[in-house]
């Protein structure tokens, strides 16, 4: 395998660890685009191109099969600029500019995972489909602050309802740990790590923790990372300031290239998401982690002790 000449050794590493995990989870979920995509800009970082053109064609074709053609006509596109002569794939792009701009002038049928207008309101679009969204930012000049941005809600009265709806744990469970969690975080200490509205239902033994995130997982479109088997950088946590990560349970955990992995207790925290959006100028790939894993990451990276 011949790297790339800009990647450290300590990157090797963390790279090699990153297409590791990526291509596990890839194995049980085949449709996880955010997983292709981490996996393509991996094995590229490592001039693998081999690797990397299989890993566009399998996200092209997955694009193609979601209804989101103008994603998958790049990516169609990105394959011939690194080998012009694919004919299989030229068949397919002219297939998808067919889907783009058919003959007859209507307009295509789009999906219900079609690709989303850029123009749309962020949190408009977490809150009606609470998917996995890859967007990209505008950083601070001076660094990351949330003074201007809005953190009146923290998502978990979302999270309660689709628990409820959804039957993963009882109304009255759900409703009293809501309270409680809520309480405890408007009285949170400055450096302090956030309670978790998952974590406390389970801890209430009606639900355990792994039913409750298999839940979310099955019933969503979310992607799981499991956050306890990586090797986090504390500078790529703090990457995002302390009213996003100890107070809202948000991890950066990998950065490669233009792309920065995120993890989150809550996915539903819309308000959180789009704070994040605007703090930082990387693509980004959203990730549901179990609650104790984040806290111990955080607490890593804060050299906190486990009762802090």
């Amino acid at each position: 395998m011949t790297t790339a000449q800009s990647v450290t050794n300590e990157e090797l590493d963390q790279i090699l660890q990153t297409i590791e995990m990526f291509e596990v989870i890839l194995q049980s979920n085949g449709e996880d685009c955010q997983s292709m995509e981490i996996l393509k800009e991996a094995y590229w970082k490592l001039n693998r191109q081999k690797d990397a053109l299989a890993i566009t064609r399998k996200l092209a074709d997955t694009y193609f099969s979601l209804g989101q053609y103008s994603s998958a006509l790049l990516e169609y596109e990105g394959i011939l600029q690194k080998d012009p002569a694919n004919e299989e794939v030229k068949a397919a792009l002219a297939e998808v500019e067919g889907k783009l701009h058919p003959v007859n002038g209507k307009a295509p049928e789009k999906s219900k995972s079609a690709d989303l207008p850029i123009a749309m309101d962020f949190s408009a679009i977490i809150t009606e489909d609470p998917t996995l969204i890859t967007t990209s930012a505008t950083i601070k000049p001076d660094g990351p602050k949330t003074d201007q941005v809005k953190l009146d809600t923290d998502g978990n009265e979302a999270l309660a309802k689709f628990l409820i709806q959804h039957r993963l744990a009882p109304d009255d469970t759900v409703q009293t740990c809501l309270d409680r969690v809520s309480k405890t975080n408007k009285s949170l200490a400055p450096g302090a790590i956030a309670s978790s509205l998952i974590e406390e239902v389970a801890k209430s033994g009606m639900s355990s923790l792994e039913n409750l995130l298999c839940g979310i997982l099955d019933r969503s479109k979310f992607a799981y990372i499991p956050l306890d088997c990586y090797e986090v950088d504390r500078q790529v946590v703090k990457m995002l300031p302390e009213e996003l990560t100890l107070a809202r349970l948000i991890v950066p955990f990998d950065l490669i290239s233009r792309t920065i992995m995120i993890a989150t207790a809550n996915p539903f925290d819309a308000a959180g998401k789009a704070a994040v959006q605007q703090l930082l100028d990387y693509n980004i790939q959203w990730h549901v982690a179990d609650p104790t894993a984040i806290s111990k990451v955080l607490r890593d990276a804060y050299r906190m002790e486990k009762g802090d």
